[in-house]
């Protein structure tokens, strides 16, 4: 709005008010010293000026945060974004060893916001910009401090789990001071219902990792509802960016290209908003107290918790599991990969075409361990040479699996095959559907617990 139509506007709204008044000079005085005698219409003319006035004083506003909105407000929705600073002890311990130049490894573990999806670079997403803000601003060597990205589009906690101690754990030469956690996009019925979020979150904190619950924002809203009993159980810092987008005037329409680049993904100022909002709680964190000394809980938040988890891939040694990969002996290199590099899963067991690799025989790929909860992650190829493949769990059938589905991009899929009270000696099958013989399949990892 213009300063002349402001002008033209403010005057005739004037003239309205003075003309539902219907009072003399002496009791328009009145009202105006006690707005509570006011007639109605005269109330409802004032709040328009009033709300005319506020559009005015905001289009004068400067905005230079890319998502249409004044700065000020933009400074607003990054303060309503804090959902709780939680106990305080492990971040704190972390900015004591920033400023005294000590090693300090942060980690981000997610979904494709985390990987950086959306912005006009991966390098751009929110995790390096928030690593890039909080060196410059904590770090008194910035050598010291060390990042690990680790997140990869569309997989959920349950993928989290298995992927923890090989792309955090082991990617760092050891266990992080700082963690972020993302999947509040990505955990739409995900298979183990939150205990492989309360798996990672347990671990780390046994650790001495500071962690932070992050809940990024979708179109089509997210599972904050679902995680945020577990961070609270475990008293975690908590940062909702949805929180704060919400009746914030930023444009959220799906290809909108403010906030959002498609239904989900930041665009590089939504990415920059994020960092600023994990910015915001570690400041108010900073300005606070130290609270006491932070211990984990005796119990955990879910039933059938998962106490103890392993990963088993190709090439791992586990004394509790024995694999024969019957007609899965083949590497598939053609499979998801992270866009700082490298592959998910490289050592997996993979079966290739009857045409190609001469297996016609349909020899299955048989594990035998101990477990009472067991996750199976394959690949969803984006080719029809997959097929499907069938499932038994000790002897019998369990599921049949589709290698290759409409929209397939050589993603992974995950799985439960298992999901028992207490630990007992299972034997897993996998071998190729009655007709699929001639099909290829590939299994990429699993994980379990005892």
């Amino acid at each position: 709005m213009n300063k002349k139509s402001f002008s033209i506007l403010m005057a005739a709204l004037t003239a309205t008010i003075f003309l539902f008044s219907g009072c003399n000079k002496k009791s328009k005085k009145v009202e105006e010293n006690n707005p509570a005698t006011m007639s109605l219409g005269a109330k409802y003319m004032q709040s328009q000026i009033n709300k005319a006035q506020e559009q005015a004083n905001a289009a004068t506003e400067p905005s230079t945060n890319g998502l249409g909105i004044s700065d000020t407000k933009y400074e607003e929705i990054i303060h309503k974004s804090l959902v709780t600073k939680g106990n305080n002890y492990l971040i704190k311990q972390v900015l004591n060893k920033m400023r005294a130049g000590e090693e300090v490894i942060v980690a981000a573990i997610g979904g494709s916001v985390t990987e950086g999806a959306g912005a006009a670079t991966y390098t751009q997403g929110y995790a390096y910009q928030f690593k890039d803000l909080f060196i410059q601003q904590y770090a008194s060597d910035s050598s010291k401090v060390k990042f690990i990205p680790a997140g990869i589009g569309g997989t959920p906690s349950a993928m989290g789990v298995v992927r923890y101690q090989k792309d955090v754990v082991n990617a760092a030469g050891r266990n992080p001071d700082l963690l972020i956690i993302e999947f509040a996009v990505n955990d739409w019925l995900e298979c183990t219902n939150t205990r492989g979020m309360e798996y990672i979150v347990r671990n780390a904190l046994l650790n001495n990792t500071a962690v932070i619950m992050l809940y990024a924002a979708a179109t089509y809203t997210n599972q904050q509802a679902q995680i945020k009993p577990v961070a609270d159980f475990y008293n975690l810092p908590q940062v909702s960016i949805s929180d704060g987008l919400l009746n914030s005037g930023v444009n959220q329409e799906k290809d909108g290209k403010v906030y959002y680049s498609d239904y989900v993904h930041p665009t590089s100022a939504g990415h920059t908003y994020m960092a600023k909002c994990i910015m915001n709680l570690i400041a108010e964190i900073d300005a606070s107290p130290a609270d006491i000394k932070y211990e984990i809980p005796s119990g955990y938040h879910n039933e059938n918790a998962f106490k103890n988890f392993s990963t088993v891939y190709a090439d791992t040694q586990d004394k509790n599991v024995s694999i024969s990969a019957g007609d899965f002996t083949q590497k598939d290199d053609a499979i998801q990969g992270y866009m700082h590099g490298g592959k998910c899963f490289p050592e997996n067991w993979s079966r290739g075409p009857s045409s190609a690799s001469g297996t016609t025989d349909n020899v299955p790929f048989t594990m035998t361990l101990n477990c009472k909860s067991l996750i199976l992650i394959y690949k969803n190829a984006n080719n029809d040479s997959f097929g499907k493949a069938d499932v038994f769990v000790d002897g019998k059938f369990f599921k049949t699996y589709a290698g290759h589905e409409e929209g397939g991009w050589n993603n992974c899929m995950i799985v439960m095959i298992i999901d028992e009270e207490a630990s007992s000696k299972h034997t897993v099958e996998i071998k190729m559907a009655e007709g699929e013989e001639d099909k290829a399949f590939t299994i990429l990892a699993f994980g379990y617990a005892e």
